[in-house]
């Protein structure tokens, strides 16, 4: 049964239940757990009453020798850097921007395992499924790069901000300065013998 206390807003139903149970689980039909695994397609779900879902007949396989382990890792260096063009021709000039950009870091001789550039208020949200926009009011590019040379990444965030003065006219918005280099955690979600695991609980006074 799921359910929840009168009066604490939201709604519970069969719907949301099953958005949970759908939520970046992989194979539905084999969601290892450390107990069990589920065949959630098994599961039959039913309304009984305002917030209140039951749930039965879920079948499922013994436990896996395996365990689920989320390893983070140390991926290289990243930086993003931002300005806004103005309207009018807003558009050609964020382009523009991003190609005396590109150009100087190839002429430095700078080389990144990606380049990745985004025109929010065109279609950073949407990409190549965004409607097409004539002559908006003002664009932000982003241009971003990674790469596991440092030095590299940082020198990338020194180009951005001469384009105020040196590149297409009405840029604005690089009141942050200079872009930060961070450092990219990546995420492995990896298996792991079940033997090789030692459980311990410690209570600390």
């Amino acid at each position: 049964m799921v359910t929840k206390h009168p009066g604490t807003g939201g709604l519970i139903d069969t719907l949301g239940v099953k958005e949970q149970l759908l939520y970046e689980i992989g194979d539905p039909r084999q969601y290892m757990t450390p107990d069990v695994i589920a065949d959630f397609t098994s599961l039959h779900l039913e309304d009984i009453g305002p917030d209140r879902v039951h749930g039965c007949g879920v079948r499922g396989a013994p436990r896996p020798p395996m365990l689920k382990a989320s390893i983070s890792y140390h991926a290289g260096w990243k930086a993003s850097g931002t300005l806004v063009y103005s309207w009018p021709q807003a558009l050609e000039k964020a382009r523009a921007a991003d190609r005396i950009t590109r150009q100087r870091l190839d002429q430095l001789g700078l080389r990144f395992d990606e380049i990745y550039t985004e025109y929010f208020g065109v279609n950073a949200c949407h990409g190549p499924a965004a409607r097409p926009v004539h002559d908006p009011p003002e664009v932000q590019v982003r241009i971003s790069v990674r790469g596991a040379d440092k030095r590299a990444v940082d020198r990338f965030t020194r180009e951005m901000i001469p384009l105020v003065l040196t590149g297409p006219p009405g840029g604005t918005g690089y009141g942050d300065g200079r872009p930060e280099v961070r450092q990219i955690v990546a995420y492995w979600p990896a298996l792991v013998p079940r033997d090789e695991i030692r459980t311990r609980v410690e209570v600390v006074a």
